[in-house]
C-alpha cells in the first residue's frame, strides 16, 4: 500500500533537486538511444511528462467518482500528444505560414517552466477543473516541449525513442496516482499536494537558477 505513494513522492522530490539538468545544451541529438535518454536528460521534460501522467491518473479517479466511460487517461495522453505535435510543427512551419511567428529558446523554456507551475495548480484544482480541464493543462505543458523536442531532435530513429520513454514515464504517473487514489480519503490528498509542492518548488528553482 505504501509503494504508490513513495512513487508519487519521487516524483515531487525529483522537482526539488534535479533542475540544475534542466538547461539545454543546444546541439542536435540523433539516434534511438538519444531518443530514449532525452527525456531523462533534462528534468524539464522529465517532469513535464511525469506530470502529464500524473495528471492523467488523477483525472481518471475525479471521473470515477462522477460517472464512467471511456478511459480518461488516454484522453489526457491524446491531449498530451498533441500538445507535443502542435509544438513540433511550430517550431518547424514557423515563419513560413502567416500567423506563425518564429519562437525562440529565450520565449519557450520560459514557457516549459511555467507547465511546472500549471502541474502544481491542476493537480490541487483537479476536482474543480474536471477532466476536460486537466486535458487542456495537458495540452498546455506539453506545447513548448513539443517545440524543444523539434530544435534539439533530428532522424527517424531519435523520435521513436522519444516516444517510447516518454510514454514509460507518462504510464509511471499515471499508474502513481491512480494507485494512490483508490486508498481515498485524506492520504490520497495529503500525497497529491506534496506533489504539488514538489512540482511548484521545481517552478520557484527555475526562477532562481535563471
Amino acid at each position: 500500500m505504501r509503494a504508490p505513494i513513495v512513487s508519487l513522492l519521487g516524483a515531487a522530490a525529483l522537482a526539488t533537486v534535479s533542475l540544475p539538468a534542466a538547461a539545454h545544451e543546444g546541439h542536435v541529438h540523433d539516434g534511438l538511444l538519444a531518443g530514449l535518454a532525452h527525456p531523462l536528460g533534462g528534468a524539464d521534460h522529465l517532469l513535464a511528462t511525469l506530470g502529464i501522467g500524473l495528471l492523467a491518473g488523477v483525472a481518471a479517479s475525479v471521473r470515477g467518482r462522477t460517472a464512467g466511460g471511456p478511459s480518461v487517461p488516454s484522453r489526457i495522453g491524446v491531449a498530451g500528444g498533441l500538445g507535443l505535435l502542435a509544438g513540433a510543427l511550430w517550431a518547424l512551419l514557423a515563419g513560413t505560414l502567416p500567423g506563425l511567428p518564429p519562437l525562440g529558446a529565450g520565449v519557450v523554456e520560459p514557457a516549459a517552466a511555467l507547465g511546472l507551475l500549471a502541474v502544481a495548480l491542476a493537480l490541487l484544482q483537479a476536482e474543480r477543473l474536471g477532466a476536460g480541464g486537466l486535458a487542456a493543462v495537458a495540452l498546455a505543458v506539453a506545447l513548448p516541449h513539443g517545440w524543444l523536442h523539434a530544435t534539439e531532435g533530428s532522424g527517424p530513429a531519435f523520435f521513436v525513442g522519444l516516444a517510447v520513454s516518454s510514454a514509460t514515464l507518462f504510464a509511471a504517473g499515471a499508474l502513481a496516482a491512480r494507485a494512490v487514489a483508490r486508498q481515498g480519503g485524506a492520504r490520497a490528498a495529503t500525497v497529491r499536494g506534496w506533489a504539488a509542492v514538489g512540482y511548484a518548488g521545481a517552478f520557484a528553482w527555475t526562477l532562481l537558477a535563471a
